[in-house]
């Protein structure tokens, strides 16, 4: 019976009639985008709201299942719960697919529309809630199609937005986008700063791979001196070496790669503010490092554009 307080959604679809009769299995699907908290609770609100638009129809008994996947792409392969709504529909345990709205059961329309063909050719139906529309036959595809079509212009332009805004930000150096924290740094009164604590562990790192240390041997005299990692611990991971060495940051200017490519050029665009805060090490220091980095790498791009390695080279594992 159902809970009388709950109150009654929508009512009882006729197809849903027939499967009800037939004691159908009921599954629900939903998606959030992210892992972070606010998205987190946007999908306990999507699993709250469709249990409660299934229990409002009577048919609490028959819900089977509860899908949930937390992904932002296109790509099926890594939506394993979607899969796996798919893969009960296909061995009958589930025939009704209840979900939120169309943009949150596939992010384009050869994956919703190839769903829904799936989901049918096994018998079973799907009902988006937001848009009160279901796939029993055929008649609802166009309109499908129509409003998974405008969804994606509405997310492509909504990203290309976000990109333009960024670029534009970027053309700014008091752009918050080059004051963000790394190690060796704090913010102070606001901007970026060296911190006492850990700027001279940065340039002791600079010193110790520009008179012959390998990023390992660096690694295991920072562990033998007792000083942790940037995240706290006690071992130090060498491409956490290899990050702090490339990272122009701590001279004092700031390298930010831009979000997706020029639309004019198609090209990968980077935006650099000279003398943003106080540098760690000088220019040379860097430039010298990055040179050296060159020299002992193992890996060598030959006439044809082809990598390869030297014959002879400098082994990370030395000293």
């Amino acid at each position: 019976m159902a809970d009388p307080k709950v109150k009654k959604i929508l009512e009882l679809p006729e197809w849903l009639k027939e499967f009800k009769l037939q004691e159908a299995g009921i599954g629900i699907y939903c998606r959030a985008s992210t892992s972070e908290q606010r998205q987190l609770r946007s999908l306990s609100n999507q699993i709250t709201r469709l249990i409660k638009t299934v229990q409002g129809w009577g048919c609490l008994s028959y819900l089977k299942e509860v899908y949930a996947d937390i992904y932002s792409g296109t790509s099926e392969n890594k939506r394993p719960e979607f899969n796996r709504m798919l893969d009960d529909v296909k061995a009958g345990k589930i025939k009704v697919v209840v979900t939120k709205s169309i943009q949150r059961f596939g992010r384009n329309t050869a994956t919703v529309m190839g769903a829904i063909n799936d989901i049918r050719h096994a018998g079973g139906y799907v009902y988006f809630e937001v848009e009160n529309l279901d796939t029993k036959t055929h008649d609802n595809d166009n309109l499908i199609t129509i409003i998974e079509g405008v969804a994606q212009e509405e997310s492509y332009f909504k990203s290309e937005n976000i990109k333009f805004g960024i670029r534009e930000s970027l053309k700014s150096p008091d752009s918050r986008l080059y004051n963000r924290c790394c190690y060796g740094y704090w913010h102070y009164d606001g901007k970026l700063a060296p911190n006492p604590l850990t700027a001279g562990i940065v340039k002791d790192i600079f010193l110790y791979y520009k008179y012959g240390r390998s990023l390992r041997g660096i690694a295991k005299k920072l562990e033998e001196l007792g000083i942790k990692s940037p995240s706290g611990k006690r071992v130090w991971r060498i491409k956490t070496i290899e990050n702090i060495l490339k990272n122009e940051k701590y001279t004092g200017n700031v390298v930010v790669k831009c979000i997706g490519k020029n639309p004019q050029t198609g090209e990968e665009e980077y935006y650099k503010a000279v003398h943003h805060h106080e540098g760690i090490i000088s220019q040379e220091l860097f430039d010298e490092v990055q040179k050296l980095f060159v020299e002992r790498s193992n890996v060598e791009i030959g006439p044809d554009g082809k990598k390869r390695r030297k014959s002879t080279h400098y082994s990370s594992k030395k000293k």
